[in-house]
């Protein structure tokens, strides 16, 4: 296959390089868009790498590249600066671009992203607590992993989405025994999270009067781990209540996962594990008899794997975890999408993996920040908990009302459909187009606006261009074999910013950052909003220009389809 995007640029610099006598691997060729139109399309820094690694003077360095360089793709080729190198593409060059990305996104991005892998990724993302509803805290694990998911797939790779379910622990010996106790069966299966989530709230009231009852749910969840009967068919109804309602926001949401296993999967497979790390002398005694693994670090405390009564705990499940996708799936990278307040924690994790040599895939903790609102007065909040559901109601109404006001030429019904696809995508976009290392603020104003770096302006942006497809008559088969006319600067740049779209990609998953292709999305539909209001496309000067409009219209498409469903947004068919 022919070489396409920027891959075009580094063939013919790691040329220029070798034959200018400089050694570099193609990895360390980065080529970047210019800030300013006026000073080339494309810039590398590879020049000044190459001076540190020989001592010579970086723009000494770039003029000898130059002048080895095969210049035929090229309009021009300058040194800039303390010595990089811009470039500006010729027409012709965009023109096969553009041809390639229209008739065929996957084959053009075949190459840049590796082609098919053969590589495996199991991540683990959402993970919500049985008997307890969802929260906004949920939200971030399940938007960005659902989203990096979806990148990893687009990269080539095999990817298993794992939903850890926290269905395991004394809190289910302690809910058992509050339903015993105070709840009502009717009540719980006509209601069951709110009725579970009062039983367990007034567990922890009353056992603040009575610290016996700890006891007595100690007492309760020991006999559900010894298989006892009734608790156990207790606990499976919990769970499956609890799944019922998890599902319905997860469709709401758009978002599947391949494997459920929670914790209670890993109770016949901790002995083994446990076993081995006594035998090995890795898991020794700690404080009262528990089994510890003692710290790299003196100053941090021991990782407990066993409590003194014999217990395990959450590491414990989560090693036996690791091993299991080691023996299932022999993964090349397993990823937990878990916010930074775990950060301590996973490295303990992956130190005790390590030690027990249960895996040799990349263990990778995708952390993120937690998510904080700009108006504290949410209609959502009901007293510590803001509802992951209510929010989500929320967000469709104020969608609904938004596209009211913008007075679009659609039915009520297809408003409605609107709406929906609206305000869930401009939740999911909050949290995407913010870097996951900050904390992510959650703003309605900013969220829900047909301006500035909004759901509702990239789906604008798409469903116009769309719009002026439609109305031309051609197929996608035809516009791919138009030809590209010579360009206006406001073309140029979406024709540069059409070619960073592999580059955005392979960052995004590179970093685990979905935000790189929501900022990209942003510009381009900047770049093609700029030359929208000031060019004519089905009305250009000639056929051949309208033809050479529809050709880079049908490339925006493209990308901004294919980006949106990288971060798990749909889009509507028009607004």
């Amino acid at each position: 296959m022919s070489k396409k995007n920027l891959i075009i640029i580094q063939d013919v610099l790691l040329k220029a390089i070798k034959k200018a006598g400089f050694d570099v691997k193609i990895g360390d060729i980065h080529i970047d868009k210019t800030k300013m139109i006026e000073h080339g399309h494309f810039a590398s820094n590879v020049a000044m790498f190459l001076a540190g690694k020989t001592g010579k003077r970086p723009r000494e360095v770039a003029e000898k590249v130059i002048e080895s360089l095969d210049q035929s793709i090229f309009e021009k080729v300058t040194v800039a600066g303390p010595g990089f190198i811009n470039f500006w593409l010729e027409q012709k060059c965009y023109t096969t671009e553009c041809q390639f990305l229209a008739d065929d996104l996957n084959d053009y991005l075949y190459g840049s992203l590796g082609g098919p892998s053969k590589k495996t990724m199991v991540i683990d993302t959402s993970h919500p607590n049985v008997a307890k509803p969802m929260g906004v805290h949920h939200l971030l694990s399940t938007i960005i992993g659902d989203s990096i998911k979806k990148i990893y797939k687009r990269a080539g790779y095999e990817v298993i989405n794992d939903n850890y379910l926290g269905d395991w622990g004394t809190q289910f010996g302690k809910l058992i025994y509050a339903i015993r106790t105070w709840g009502v069966m009717s009540a719980i299966e006509k209601n069951p999270i709110p009725e579970l989530l009062n039983l367990y709230v007034k567990f922890h009231d009353e056992a603040e009067k009575d610290p016996g009852l700890d006891d007595f749910g100690r007492l309760e969840f020991k006999k559900l781990e010894e298989g006892d009967r009734e608790n156990r068919k207790l606990w499976k109804f919990i769970v499956e209540k609890s799944m019922d309602e998890f599902n319905r926001i997860y469709k709401r949401l758009n978002v599947e996962f391949d494997v459920i296993n929670g914790e209670s999967f890993y109770e016949d497979k901790m002995p083994a594990i446990l076993k081995y790390g006594r035998d090995e002398k890795i898991f020794v005694d700690g404080e009262k008899g528990a089994w510890i693994v003692m710290p790299k670090d003196p100053n941090d405390p021991p990782a407990v794997i066993k409590k003194a009564d014999g217990a395990t705990l959450y590491i414990t499940r989560d090693l036996a975890r690791i091993q299991y996708w080691e023996k299932t799936w022999s993964p090349d990278l397993m990823v937990n999408v878990v916010d930074v307040a775990q950060e301590f924690y996973f490295n303990q994790l992956f130190d005790v993996a390590d030690r027990l040599k249960l895996t040799g895939a990349q263990n990778v903790h995708v952390k993120f920040g937690r998510m904080q609102f700009k108006d504290a007065r949410m209609s959502t909040r009901k007293g510590n908990i803001i509802l992951l559901e209510e929010l989500l109601d929320e967000a469709e109404e104020r969608a609904y009302k938004l596209a009211q006001e913008k007075g679009l030429n659609l039915s009520d019904d297809e408003v409605k459909e609107l709406s929906r696809i609206m305000g869930i995508g401009a939740v999911k976009y909050n949290i995407l187009s913010q870097s996951r290392t900050t904390n992510i603020t959650f703003d309605w104003d900013r969220m829900l606006t047909f301006e500035g770096n909004s759901v509702p302006y990239l789906m604008y942006t798409v469903t116009r261009a769309k719009s002026v497809l439609h109305k031309s008559g051609f197929d996608m088969k035809d516009i791919s074999r138009f030809d590209l006319e010579a360009a206006t600067e406001a073309e140029t740049k979406i024709l540069i910013q059409l070619m960073m779209y592999p580059d955005t990609l392979n960052r995004a998953a590179e970093e685990f950052k979905p935000n790189h292709i929501a900022n990209y999305l942003y510009q381009l539909s900047q770049e093609f909003n700029t030359f929208y209001n000031g060019n004519p496309i089905l009305k250009a000067e000639s056929e051949d220009l309208k033809k050479s409009r529809l050709l880079m219209t049908a490339c925006v498409i493209r990308i901004m389809d294919d980006g949106f469903s990288l971060l798990g947004i749909s889009v509507p068919d028009r607004m």
